[in-house]
């Protein structure tokens, strides 16, 4: 009976701890999740790229790590063989083709954004953007589980133009163009936004079923109480032909953006001659099923 009581005692020790000759065996599972706004974990539906780094307590980079999709959905996480100590971790889901991380010599001069603010060059949209951290303290005696939980640093927006003249369907260049002014272009790894602000200008494409020209965008976010403005532009004189403050708009049509992470703000905007009415637009009843 001896026997099998310090055989399970070995077990036990295998099983949760780690022998001191061999550190290394010891490992941190470290998991990411990401509610959005309710209580379902919907991390895999919305995230599909993290670019992950650890900091020490000297805030030194000591891992630098990208997770691309296929391996987010074998594990949804990493796995972390670090020495003990206090560690940061920041997390950016969904750095892909229009988000660009420029790395500074420390974290609070890492800067996030779209690839064309750092290139001076015209700025259309950024990607889905996602943002997780977590302070970890790692014990190399114990084998440990830890969960990094995501937010969104991005807002949707919608932008559609109705009732413009087309002369050919086949090009469908728009007649106007518009500019999203007043955003910030940046974001650091504290995911504080700048205060800096820059205009994104959207690619509006036609949609033959509905006759309407349409773009559909990220920017980084903004609050409720915000300077942000929507302009609308003659593509061939350049002659601005309407201004809309979105806080103003936002107010008008109840639409809050504050402690909401999947949030979407759609523009409809409808010429009738020398007129322009805006209303909201809910894609869902735009362009059902989609």
């Amino acid at each position: 009976m001896k026997k099998v009581i310090m055989l399970y005692t070995l077990l036990l020790v295998t099983v949760t701890g780690c022998i001191k000759e061999n550190l290394d065996d010891c490992e941190t599972i470290l998991y990411f999740d990401y509610l959005g706004d309710g209580t379902r974990d919907i991390f895999l539906q919305k995230i599909e790229k993290v670019d992950m780094y650890i900091y020490n307590e000297n805030n030194v980079c000591v891992q630098k790590t990208a997770l691309d999709k296929s391996e987010l959905h074998r594990q949804q996480g990493t796995t972390l063989t670090l020495p003990s100590g206090q560690y940061h971790v920041v997390c950016w889901g969904n750095s892909l083709s229009d988000t660009r991380i420029n790395e500074g010599a420390s974290p609070n001069e890492n800067l996030v954004g779209a690839p064309h603010y750092f290139t001076k060059e015209l700025i259309t949209t950024n990607d889905s953007l996602y943002f997780g951290e977590k302070e970890i303290i790692i014990r190399n005696e114990d084998y440990q589980v830890d969960t990094v939980p995501f937010s969104s640093a991005h807002i949707k927006m919608l932008v559609e133009l109705e009732g413009l003249d087309v002369s050919d369907t086949r090009t469908a260049v728009s007649p106007v163009s518009i500019e999203m002014g007043n955003l910030s272009p940046t974001v650091d790894f504290a995911k504080s936004f700048s205060k800096e602000q820059i205009s994104y200008y959207p690619v509006l494409n036609y949609n033959s079923g509905t006759q309407k020209f349409g773009a559909k965008f990220n920017v980084l976010r903004f609050n409720n109480e915000n300077e942000v403005n929507l302009q609308l532009y003659n593509t061939q004189s350049n002659e601005k032909l309407y201004t809309l403050q979105l806080k103003d708009f936002m107010k008008e049509n109840d639409i809050t953006v504050d402690g909401i992470n999947e949030v979407t703000v759609g523009i409809r905007i409808r010429f009738n001659g020398t007129a322009i009415t805006v209303k909201p637009w809910d894609e869902e009843t735009i362009r059902p099923g989609q």
